[in-house]
């Protein structure tokens, strides 16, 4: 692997073990950090080609505003990113 393929690969763990944190801290505690999950999807949204065309896709069905979504939602928003992102690490391997 290339230093560009590194610098990639531990990228997107990096992304992936944050919000795998969110996730679990919300299903242990059932305390979501809102503010931090949604500044995490929003970034992601705009930096990853593949979760921007993942999100435009589901946004074509359904739109709901952060500030109404349930924190049950925005959880599953970090999986989803979770699961685009760990695929991708997988095909760097």
């Amino acid at each position: 692997m290339n230093s560009k393929t590194n610098y990639d690969r531990a990228s997107m763990l990096k992304d992936i073990s944050e919000r795998k944190q969110l996730i679990d801290e919300y299903r242990s505690i059932g305390y979501l950090n809102r503010e931090k999950a949604i500044r995490k999807i929003q970034e992601l949204r705009l930096t990853d080609s593949d979760v921007s065309a993942a999100t435009s896709i589901r946004l074509a069905t359904s739109r709901t505003p952060f500030a109404q979504a349930t924190d049950e939602a925005i959880a599953a928003e970090l999986q989803m990113q979770i699961d685009i992102l760990s695929a991708k690490v997988g095909k760097l391997l």
